[in-house]
């Protein structure tokens, strides 16, 4: 397992796409996984799956631009941004279909890859997903960090306690508290001065419009792969509708409920990395 942040920095590396330095990790051969990370979170928030998961497979987890170690693009934040930006990221890493692991915010921005170009995706497992900008819209630490105003007091009046309720309070599980040093890291990460004005812009620039939910929507269903929903049985921001919305659109019976907080990968990485795998191998043949 990585047992740091300066571990994990190590073993990344920049992948320059279409100019902007992305920090990447790749680890390992075979078939290709890419893991995608969503609010809150950045490539690190993997590193406890990174390893198991390269025993079998190729690993690739990326910091979206702005984010973690990634340099910031010039092109303002968005879901068709970012859509934009995870296509050429997929161009430059594999000229074949790659699986995805998709947490949180990058849901929606695999929907709209997926709407363009749908030929690259072979399976996609959403961790924790949104399915609709409603959904987005409710999720409580967003409510207050995308108004351009009270996001930026909201995270200068709340310092490092602040930080801990939210993580404690929305992503981990209250019996498994988030760690002092695991805190440090994801201060350090995301709420620096540059990465905390990025994250910022991230919550703050959200396709609201009709058609990007029409585009999300029409991406969903052109996914013909594999694909499964593992939701966290104590996740405070997905609602009994929302899991019924999501096994609708992907035409699913059931969603997969799993023990832990909504950051599966922290709090539960063991059950994750077996679904993952599952869905993975049954999908290599394909």
């Amino acid at each position: 397992m990585i047992e740091s942040l300066g571990d994990h920095q190590k073993l990344g590396k920049f992948l320059n796409v279409k100019g902007t330095n992305i920090f990447t990790i790749d680890k390992g051969e075979g078939e290709t996984v890419v893991l995608l990370h969503g609010f809150f979170s950045t490539s690190y928030s993997y590193r406890k799956i990174l390893p198991l998961l390269q025993e079998s497979f190729r690993v690739v987890a990326p910091d979206f631009p702005g984010i973690g170690f990634s340099e910031k693009s010039d092109e303002i934040y968005s879901h068709r941004m970012l859509a934009g930006f995870l296509f050429d990221f997929l161009t430059e890493i594999s000229k074949e279909k790659v699986h995805i692991v998709a947490y949180d915010y990058s849901a929606p921005v695999s929907f709209l890859l997926l709407n363009e170009h749908p030929e690259k995706i072979k399976s996609l497992t959403l961790i924790s997903p949104f399915t609709t900008l409603e959904s987005l819209f409710s999720y409580r630490p967003l409510f207050f960090l995308n108004k351009k105003l009270l996001g930026d007091l909201v995270l200068k009046v709340s310092g490092r306690e602040g930080i801990r309720f939210l993580f404690n309070h929305y992503l981990f599980d209250k019996s498994n508290p988030i760690s002092e040093s695991l805190l440090d890291d994801y201060q350090f990460l995301l709420f620096r001065s540059e990465g905390k004005r990025n994250f910022l812009k991230m919550c703050q620039n959200i396709d609201r419009g009709i058609y990007a939910k029409k585009d999300m929507e029409s991406g969903m269903q052109k996914m013909i792969g594999g694909k499964q929903i593992l939701i966290a049985e104590n996740d405070r921001n997905i609602s009994f509708k929302e899991t019924e919305n999501i096994k609708q659109y992907f035409r699913l019976s059931f969603a997969q409920r799993i023990p832990g907080g909504r950051m599966l990968m922290e709090t539960t990485p063991i059950e994750v990395v077996h679904k993952i795998e599952n869905l993975v191998r049954t999908f290599s043949r394909k």
